[in-house]
């Protein structure tokens, strides 16, 4: 309803579902947002306000840059598949060895890139002279340079292009991730006694976020989080008799 999935898929094709939950997450992150901006701001005020993050309204504010270059252009925008509609090479590309991604995002970082793989040609081409002209011609362009890597290893190309300062890695699986060094670096998958789950993105220098307790049989603190909230142990029973709570049975 808010576009997403209309600028999602292959040039040409039908509209495609965006493979994760984009939106519940985007609108969780912007709740939370909201309740920072009200504490600040109650501590000027001295007032409190209600804090709205509605699912809608994030998939819209998702929606960039085709809904800003539609209020520029009043063009509708269409499915590029893997290009971007702004910028170019922006793009997928196949390598010798894997898929890499590639995000020229400007002038600059083309010159790296086109001399890099040992094309400085390109630059004097008149058809690739800016971004703008790039984007004209990125069915050329992309040709070119489609001939070009698929002559690297994708791995190697892309560690170059980095230290080079040009946005680019390769398209991996996610088995790939979990054992990526940069992602063990990043402590992006904890371990403990056999678990093993998401790390936090947010990375604090005081108060890191920790692994406190691992995943919980469902219904296994049912008893403890009401007797905290000051429930009787006959309450609790009562409720979970009732089955307006769940407690698991404990193992024997």
């Amino acid at each position: 309803m808010a576009g997403l999935m209309s600028v999602n898929g292959e040039a040409g094709g039908e509209p495609l579902r965006i493979g994760i939950p984009l939106v519940d997450m985007a609108t969780g992150l912007n709740a939370t947002i909201g309740i920072l901006l009200a504490l600040i701001e109650r501590g000027k005020s001295g007032r409190g306000q209600f804090v709205e993050a509605a699912l809608y309204d994030s998939a819209i504010a998702l929606m960039h840059p085709h809904l800003a270059n539609y209020l520029m252009s009043g063009r509708k925008p269409v499915r590029f598949g893997n290009a971007h509609p702004n910028v170019a090479p922006y793009d997928c590309f196949q390598t010798r060895s894997c898929a890499i991604f590639l995000g020229v995002g400007n002038d600059g970082q083309f010159a790296k890139f086109c001399r890099l793989v040992g094309h400085p040609e390109w630059l004097d081409d008149p058809r690739f002279a800016s971004n703008g002209l790039r984007g004209q011609n990125r069915a050329a362009l992309r040709a070119l340079i489609s001939a070009v890597l698929g002559e690297f290893d994708g791995l190697e190309i892309a560690d170059r292009l980095l230290e080079a300062g040009v946005p680019c890695g390769p398209v991996l699986e996610l088995d790939a991730v979990v054992d990526h060094p940069h992602t063990r670096h990043r402590r992006m998958v904890v371990e403990e006694d056999g678990y093993r789950g998401f790390g936090t993105a947010v990375k604090l220098s005081r108060t890191p976020g920790t692994v406190r307790s691992l995943p919980q049989r469902f219904g296994a603190a049912t008893r403890r989080v009401l007797e905290a909230a000051g429930y009787s142990a006959a309450e609790i029973e009562a409720l979970i008799a009732e089955d307006v709570a769940f407690a698991a049975v404990p193992e024997r």
